[in-house]
C-alpha cells in the first residue's frame, strides 16, 4: 500500500520536526517505501511541516579523481549531479533550491536560510562550513533510512575539523577535482578531508544517554533526531578526548588503515590482504 504525502508529514511531525526549524537530513528514499508522487513528495511533505519559516539542507557532494589527474568533462558546475544519492538530487531539481560551489563539498537547501547558510561556501571554503551556520540557527540533524548503513551526523567531520583532526589525513590533495570559473576551468586540491565515518555510530549511545536522541519511522524508515548544536559538542567532547574513536573496526577501510598518519603501522597488512584478494579473487 503506498503511503500518502498526509502520512509521512505526519510522521515527520513525530519524529520531532516542527514549522520554522532549520534540518540537515540525510536519507535513502527508497526505505521509506511506496510513496504517492515519489521523492518529490517527501520533499513537499518536510516543506510542509517546516513553512515559510523553515529549511531543509542536505549534502550535494560531488566525486574526484585520486592521484590520477581530473577529467575536465567531469568538472563541478552548479547543475551536476550528486553521488549523495537521490534525496539531494531531487532537491536540486527543485524551483526554490540554492546550492553552494564548493568543488567537491557543495550543500543544496531550500528555505528562508538556504542563502545564508550557503553564502561564501565555495572553493576557498572549508568543507563543512555551512554546518557551523546550521548551528547558529538551532538546527537539527535528521537521518531517514540510512541509520546503520550510513551512520551519524555531518557535524562529526565539522567537529574533526575544528579540533585539527583532519591533518592527520595523509596527502589529502592528492584528491583534485575541476571547477569552472568566469575565466575557464581551474584545479581544485582539497585539503581537509572528513575522516572514517564507519565508525560513527558509535556516537549513538552517547546521544541517548544524553537525552538528545529521538526516533521513529517515516513511511517505513527508521529514522532518528538530534538537535546540531548538542550533537556537534557531544562529538567534538569525545573526539577531544579520544581523536581515535573516529576509527572504524574493518581491516579493508583505507582511511583507518592507510590514510591516517596515525594509522600508517596498520599500511602492511592492509597491503598484503589487498594484494591477496586481487590474486586469490576473494
Amino acid at each position: 500500500m503506498k503511503k500518502s504525502k498526509e502520512d509521512i508529514i505526519e510522521d515527520i511531525i513525530k519524529l520531532g520536526v516542527k514549522g520554522g526549524d532549520t534540518i540537515l537530513i540525510r536519507g535513502n528514499l527508497g526505505s521509506i517505501g511506496r510513496l504517492q508522487g515519489g521523492g518529490q513528495a517527501f520533499i513537499d511533505a518536510l516543506l510542509t511541516v517546516l513553512g515559510k519559516e523553515g529549511t531543509i539542507v542536505s549534502l550535494a557532494f560531488t566525486g574526484a579523481s585520486f592521484i590520477r589527474k581530473p577529467k575536465i568533462e567531469d568538472a563541478f558546475v552548479v547543475n551536476k549531479p550528486s553521488y549523495a544519492g537521490a534525496l539531494p538530487n531531487r532537491m536540486l531539481k527543485h524551483p526554490n533550491a540554492k546550492r553552494s560551489t564548493h568543488p567537491m563539498c557543495s550543500y543544496v537547501a531550500i528555505g528562508k536560510n538556504a542563502e545564508f547558510i550557503l553564502e561564501g561556501h565555495d572553493e576557498t571554503a572549508p568543507a563543512y562550513e555551512p554546518i557551523r551556520k546550521i548551528i547558529q540557527l538551532k538546527g537539527k540533524n535528521i537521518l531517514v533510512g540510512c541509520v546503520k548503513d550510513s551512520p551519524g551526523f555531518t557535524t562529526a567531520h565539522l567537529a574533526e575539523y575544528d579540533l585539527g583532526m583532519m591533518k592527520l589525513a595523509i596527502f589529502p590533495q592528492l584528491r583534485r577535482a575541476y571547477y569552472k570559473k568566469e575565466n575557464g576551468y581551474k584545479v581544485f586540491s582539497r585539503r581537509d578531508p572528513g575522516l572514517c565515518s564507519n565508525s560513527y555510530y558509535k556516537f549513538y549511545s552517547y546521544y541517548v544517554a544524553s537525552e538528545l536522541l529521538s526516533t521513529g519511522y517515516i513511511g517505513d524508515a527508521y529514522s532518528i533526531l538530534v538537535p546540531t548544536k548538542e550533537g556537534y559538542e557531544l562529538e567534538k567532547g569525545i573526539l577531544k578526548q579520544n581523536k581515535k574513536f573516529n576509527v572504524c573496526d574493518s581491516p579493508d577501510c583505507f582511511t583507518c588503515n592507510v590514510g591516517r598518519w596515525d594509522r600508517l603501522h596498520k599500511a602492511p597488512a592492509y597491503i598484503m590482504r589487498y594484494i591477496y584478494k586481487k590474486v586469490t579473487g576473494s
